[in-house]
Formats: C-alpha cells, sequence, structure tokens
C-alpha cells in the first residue's frame, strides 16, 4: 500500500479547543486506548499511558510529548483511522519509555528525533502494529539498533531525513505552553522517569507484556545505579513515586478489563510498607540505622499510612503510623534465620503503593516479584544482585 502524502503544517491554526470539542475528543481518545491496551507490550504500555496527562492543541502539527504531558493536534488526531490512532499513541509512549527527551544532551536535536522514530516505528512494525496509515519513518537496516547506534550511523554517513513528524518530543521546559502544566522541568523529568519505572514493574506482573527492548531496559537499569550517595537514590525513588497518579491495585471501573489501572491518592503515596530484616545476622547498629532512615522518609513524605514490620523466618512486629503521628523507635524481637516467603505474601495481600526491604540479603529471593514497586536497601553485602526491584548497597559506616 502507497503511504499517504503528508504535509506538518496542513492542521496548525491559532484557534482554541473549545469545552465540547474536548468531551469528544476525550472520548475517542478513550476508546484508543482500549485498543492499545489490547496490543503487545499491553503490560507496559497501558499503566504508562494511563499515567500520562493528554491535552489538545492546534498550535502543534501533530502529536507530541515531554514525558509527563502529551499534547495532540484535533485535526491530525481525527484525520487518522482507528489503528492510526493506536500506532500513533504507541510511537509516543515509546518516546517516553525510551526517554528520548531527556537523553538527547548535546546531540543534533533533528537528527535524535529522526534516530527515535526509526527505532520505534522498525519496532512497532515488528510488533504487528498498523503502519500504513501515515508516513513513517522506518528503515530495516536498524532493526535492534539503539537509538545511540541510529543517531551516529546518521551522522557519520550525513544522511539528509524528512521527518514528518518533526518534533514529536521535547525537553522537559521546551514545547508549547499547554505541555507544561505547573511543573518545573525538574519535576517534569524526575516523574517522567518514575512512570516508566513503574510501568515497567507493573509489566513484570502482566502475563502478555511482551518483551521489553534492550535499550529501555538498560536506561532504567544506569538510572536506577547512579554514582550518588545511597540516601540520594532513596529520595529519588520515592520523590518518582508521590507524582504517579496510577496503580493496578486499584482497578478502574470505567473499562470491562480489570486489570485496567485506576487512579490512586493526591500524592501517590497512600500505603508505604517497610519489611526490616530482624536476623540474626543483622547488627543492632544496622537496625537503628534503618530506623532513622524510615523516620526521615515519613518525616519528608507523610504518606497516608506507612507500615513497619519487622522479619526473620516470619512476620514479627508490626508498627502503624498515620499521617498524624509521631514515628517512635522501634523494638526489635526475633533475631532468627530469614526468609521472604511470609513478606512476600503479607505485600500481595495487601498492595501497597511501594514496599521497602532493609535487609543484608543473605536470603533467598522469591522467583516472581510481590507486585507493588519494590526498592532493597542492603547492608554489608557489597556485592549483592537482585532479580528485580531498585538495589541500593550500602557500605557500613
Amino acid at each position: 500500500m502507497t503511504q499517504p502524502t503528508f504535509n506538518p503544517e496542513d492542521y496548525v491554526s491559532d484557534e482554541p479547543v473549545t469545552e465540547d470539542d474536548m468531551i469528544e475528543l476525550n472520548r475517542m481518545l478513550d476508546a484508543v486506548k482500549v485498543r492499545l491496551f489490547q496490543k503487545k507490550w499491553n503490560g507496559f504500555l497501558g499503566p504508562l499511558v494511563a499515567s500520562i496527562s493528554f491535552k489538545w492543541d492546534r498550535s502543534i502539527p501533530t502529536a507530541a510529548t515531554n514525558g509527563v504531558f502529551m499534547v495532540w493536534n484535533p485535526e491530525f488526531f481525527k484525520s487518522l483511522d482507528r489503528d492510526s490512532k493506536v500506532t500513533v499513541l504507541a510511537h509516543e509512549a515509546w518516546h517516553i519509555a525510551f526517554q528520548h527527551m531527556g537523553r538527547r544532551e548535546k546531540r543534533n536535536p533533528y537528527i535524535w528525533n529522526v534516530a527515535a522514530d526509526y527505532v520505534i516505528n522498525n519496532m512497532l512494525k515488528s510488533g504487528g502494529y498498523y503502519m500504513d496509515g501515515f508516513p513513517y519513518l522506518m528503515d530495516s537496516q536498524f532493526d535492534g539498533w539503539t537509538t545511540d547506534q541510529v543517531y551516529d550511523w546518521l551522522m557519520d554517513n550525513k544522511v539528509e531525513v524528512v521527518n514528518p513528524q518533526d518534533g514529536d518530543f521535547f525537553e522537559a521546559g521546551d514545547g508549547p505552553e499547554s505541555m507544561q502544566g505547573d511543573m518545573t522541568p525538574d519535576q517534569i523529568a524526575k516523574k517522567a522517569f518514575g512512570n516508566v519505572h513503574n510501568a515497567s514493574t507493573a509489566s513484570k506482573m502482566s502475563k502478555n507484556h511482551g518483551d521489553m527492548p534492550g535499550e529501555v531496559k538498560q536506561m532504567i537499569e544506569d538510572f536506577l545505579k547512579p554514582k550518588l550517595p545511597w540516601q540520594e537514590i532513596l529520595v529519588n525513588f520515592f520523590e518518582a513515586l508521590s507524582s504517579v497518579e496510577y496503580s493496578y491495585s486499584r482497578p478502574n471501573r470505567r473499562y470491562s478489563d480489570p486489570m485496567l489501572p485506576g487512579r490512586v491518592g493526591r500524592s501517590g503515596l497512600e500505603l508505604i510498607h517497610y519489611y526490616l530484616d530482624v536476623s540474626g545476622s543483622i547488627s543492632d547498629a544496622e537496625i537503628k540505622r534503618f530506623n532513622s532512615e524510615v523516620k526521615y522518609i515519613k518525616d519528608t513524605y507523610n504518606p497516608e499510612k506507612l507500615v513497619l514490620i519487622t522479619f526473620d523466618t516470619k512476620l514479627q512486629d508490626f508498627y502503624e503510623f498515620g499521617e498524624d503521628d509521631e514515628f517512635e523507635k522501634i523494638v526489635v524481637t526475633g533475631r532468627g534465620g530469614t526468609n521472604l516467603n511470609e513478606v512476600w505474601a503479607h505485600a500481595k495481600e495487601h498492595m501497597p503503593n511501594a514496599i521497602v526491604v532493609f535487609t543484608d540479603l543473605y536470603v533467598g529471593i522469591p522467583q516472581e516479584p510481590p507486585g507493588p514497586p519494590l526498592i532493597w536497601v542492603v547492608s554489608g553485602n557489597p556485592n549483592s544482585e537482585v532479580p528485580y526491584g531498585t538495589l541500593i548497597n550500602i557500605e557500613e559506616d
């Protein structure tokens, strides 16, 4: 099939989008989201798309994102057939997944956008998405390449490419006014990555999430293991979570599929579970240190409910703190061996917004993740590794 011709300026105008327009457009967009949730990678793209704020703006030619907001031109949106709407939505979502807007650095913006589009469109084609309704950039020679590799090849070979979706993602702080909201560029960047990280965590619970691209996995891995003080990494974890608006633990009743995400509370931190390893291999100094970090997070983010559970081979003591409760010293009992099975069962039953496990990690890790976003704070075991979750290795003082 011959691909349609497209002039990027066909739909640009100064005409405002009325409230009646938005009601109809949002209804149509909801139907597109449902169809996307039925496609490949739905376990990842579902929660990622659910975390995005959508806007309508005739000042842009097609669609664009900065990682938190996605803006569509209404006329462009309505001009697409049903399957093409799904493909364009997936295309923009993958820009967020690859964090293309924050990884450009000093590269040529146009060529970086071209390289990003080649990578995404080749991937969508291989994933069975409809690719005939718009003149997408595609070239099979780039199959399996990373965005960086495609960019370097284009620059080295001085290739001139006309991109029909020129400028369809923006760095935080750039782009049309409709894409800014009331967030600072730093807040946008942190939330954008937080959305990707949490979508990746949610996808591990899905039976039909598809294979995550290696470039996305590596990007998440690099971001989660920076050369930063461990306290700063812990704070970054909660900064990202504090802006997340959706959770698989609270289904959206509008749709028949019970696995579609629904909104959580005002901060995304309604309920946090801390599981504190009090087995015999954990020193009193480590327990004291862990307690101080729990207190810091409680005082800083003040979730509606924080539950601290001590464990060794089984769950030992439970401490619950509401928003107005002072954090008190934890009395340690147990001091036996270590087993995570009851911890995982408890997390799956209660489905908090996040769980933190303080441990020395001299313990077998269950094969399947517990479900909620998970961060490990590991002391006294610098060579430890985990198959899932965010790992912080801390050195003893």
